[in-house]
């Protein structure tokens, strides 16, 4: 089985663990490689996390766009390096997320592709039928409050208030205003 690892650093001899946001060292694969080149991004530092994706009842990749163009934002012009890696041993599903493996030992890549644009890749994928951007406007009013309680959880949790500087604090800032205002 071929699982795949984003990253946005290239010219990677061997993948290594690191401190993940489940708060385990881990190198994180998917069996799915779009899946994979999201993570190639980080729109957010660590210990947070901005990936809203999920998948459709046909098993397409879907990214939520929480805010106006959100896609476009993240993956404009990004580069993006999505490493192969064929029959990994010790590899499990440590999360339980839907096509997500960790592993906690060095893995050495057996193949990698640069991708120059990420947003025009995706692009392609979705004109192709393998993923779907769902816009702000097609979001439940039920969704986006668990989404805005969701970030007014992390703002308590990590006393955002208290450090407006802080990269999350200005993410939310910037995106999501109003829970920043609550």
């Amino acid at each position: 089985m071929t699982f795949y690892h984003g990253s946005g650093t290239g010219n990677l001899t061997q993948l290594l663990p690191f401190l993940s946001e489940h708060g385990k060292p881990y190198i994180y694969f998917a069996s799915n490689p779009l899946v994979a080149l999201l993570y190639a991004v980080k729109p957010v530092p660590k210990p947070f996390s901005f990936y809203p994706y999920g998948f459709d009842e046909n098993v397409i990749l879907v990214f939520n766009e929480y805010y106006e163009n959100a896609f476009f934002d993240i993956y404009k012009g990004q580069k993006g390096y999505l490493y192969e890696c064929y029959d990994l041993p010790n590899i499990e599903n440590a999360t339980q997320i839907n096509c997500a493996y960790t592993c906690t030992k060095p893995v050495k890549p057996d193949y990698v592709s640069e991708i120059c644009d990420l947003y025009e890749y995706y692009k392609k994928q979705e004109a192709d039928g393998q993923f779907r951007i769902k816009s702000k406007q097609e979001i439940s009013e039920n969704e986006m409050n668990f989404v805005f309680s969701e970030l007014k959880k992390d703002i308590d949790k990590y006393n955002l208030k208290a450090n407006p500087e802080h990269a999350m604090s200005l993410f939310i800032q910037a995106h999501f205003p109003d829970v920043w205002q609550i």
